[in-house]
């Protein structure tokens, strides 16, 4: 999903030089004190902003929402990788910058090519292990040959699934991109249902509007691994038949249904002593508490099949290991004869002084479960990193 913009937000972000040079490009803000501006003053920039014209000022939101979709860690590595294929001699230049807005806006201003095509990857890797993505693996391990007669079985394909289960995709439009490490990305898009909507016209005022607008399902081959992920809507039972669609259209081969690969999850591990919740600054992360753990005797008990107690907020991990302790003592067993079934974790990350700290809590089951798929994007990713560090993602 596309990340919250404010544009008033990002003006006060981007170094006033980039800014400058953005809009000397476009031919406006030339009445701008730019060599006297102080860096998070953009009241001028304000003023001129609200007298360009409409066609000037889409054209630049444009290219600061790609910005603002380019600021986080995930998508500078691929802006990196993609500056090492293409302009190796502009890495330098690049680190010199030092923030996350001001390298993307950089990327747009001297490596338009790396940036054009990174703003394409960065939506789909935003929302790939998100809760509309599937991955398979055991395909054949090779190098695509795409070509317009390809694309065209695809498109065929994917627009034969959609009007045969649901009576719509007149038209399909795929568009394939290859990253420098070999991977595929195929975009293919379709007619989204019909639909009447209220939008300004050019003077202003609000008009009902009959638009078909597209969405689009993202397949991912990676040859060196033989592995095809999709993001599509529908889960599983629309997955499938695209994933079936997709073989035969670009690899020339049937596949049988079977369940994508599920992510394993170990838990024991947070019973040891010299378990930590470690964390990393960057991901600006307050404190880490356990806030319900359902816990497993290894041997089978006449009467108990799982115990599950509630923990306050507060509770620290010595607390935890305490409260498991006196479990054990109650029941005659030892922690070593333990199995952690399912916890939750909450993780409380620093005030950006406006408002309260943002929490979140997720829950991960043995041996496949979590729900991180369903938090936002900026903090599902800082929980994805977390249960690798942690050492609870095992694959």
């Amino acid at each position: 999903m596309s990340k919250s913009f404010d544009m008033k937000k990002q003006l006060k972000l981007l170094d006033k030089s980039l800014l400058r040079r953005l809009f000397e490009e476009f031919r406006v803000m030339a009445d701008v004190p730019w060599d006297s501006l102080k860096s998070h003053d953009i009241t001028p920039i304000v003023e001129g902003w609200d007298a360009l014209e409409s066609d000037t000022r889409r054209k630049l939101e444009v290219v600061l929402q790609d910005v603002n979709e380019l600021a986080d860690e995930r998508s500078q590595r691929v802006l990196v990788e993609d500056l090492e294929w293409r302009c190796p001699d502009k890495l330098t230049t690049f680190a010199e910058r030092s923030g996350l807005h001001d390298k993307a806006l950089w990327a747009y201003l001297d490596a338009r090519g790396s940036f054009d095509e990174t703003s394409v990857y960065a939506r789909a890797e935003a929302l790939r292990g998100g809760q509309f993505s599937n991955r398979w693996n055991g395909l054949e391990k090779k190098l695509l040959d795409v070509t317009p007669a390809l694309i065209r079985g695809l498109e065929e394909s994917v627009r034969t699934y959609y009007h045969e289960k649901e009576l719509r995709a007149e038209h399909c439009r795929v568009h394939h991109y290859r990253r420098a490490n070999g991977t595929d990305y195929f975009y293919a898009y379709l007619p989204e249902w019909a639909d009447k909507r209220l939008g300004f016209d050019n003077a202003g005022e609000l008009t009902a509007r009959e638009l078909e607008y597209a969405f689009h399902d993202v397949f991912i081959f990676e040859p060196n691994d033989g592995a095809l992920e999709i993001i599509a809507k529908g889960g599983k039972k629309v997955q499938l038949p695209l994933r079936r669609a997709f073989c035969k259209s670009v690899l020339d081969v049937e596949v049988d249904d079977t369940d994508p690969i599920r992510r394993c999850y170990e838990l024991d591990h947070l019973l040891e002593p010299t378990f930590a919740f470690i964390t990393e600054p960057e991901d600006c992360i307050q404190s880490v508490h356990i806030r319900r753990v359902r816990v497993m005797p290894a041997v089978a008990h006449p009467i108990i099949e799982s115990h599950e107690p509630r923990l306050r907020e507060t509770v620290t991990l010595a607390e935890f290991r305490s409260v498991i302790r006196e479990l054990c003592e109650a029941h005659g067993w030892s922690p070593a004869e333990l199995h952690i079934l399912q916890i939750g974790i909450q993780i409380e990350f620093q005030s950006n002084g406006r408002g309260r700290k943002k929490t979140m809590t997720f829950n991960v089951s043995k041996p496949n479960t979590c729900d991180l798929k369903s938090k936002p994007d900026d903090v599902r990713e800082v929980g994805e990193r977390c249960i690798r560090r942690w050492r609870i993602l095992r694959a």
